[in-house]
């Protein structure tokens, strides 16, 4: 059984002082939308001009919506920073100072 291991309050606070923030991660430009505290993940949203049509269930057009992808804050082993998470920070905190 995996340890869960609990984000500590100056890292959450931390965290919640860059939501709304974009960046670039993994080729693609993303706006941080949530930090979710209880499952370790943090919530960025594609910041894609016009968004991909979604499909419905039946693979018909539906909507637009923005992809959505989420990051591990913390390695489920050690309880450190995942380095997805570290570059994500860096990249994010860089904003503040541009």
């Amino acid at each position: 059984m995996a340890k869960t291991h609990v984000i500590d309050t100056a890292l959450l606070q931390r965290l919640r002082t860059l939501l709304g923030h974009r960046c670039e991660y993994d080729g693609q430009v993303w706006r941080l939308i949530d930090i979710l505290p209880g499952e370790g993940l943090a919530v960025l949203e594609s910041d894609l001009a016009r968004p991909p049509i979604q499909m419905d269930q039946y693979g018909r057009a539906s909507h637009r919506a923005n992809a959505i992808l989420q990051v591990r804050i913390l390695d489920p082993v050690e309880g450190a920073l995942t380095l997805e998470m570290q570059d994500l920070m860096d990249c994010l905190e860089s904003t503040l100072r541009a």
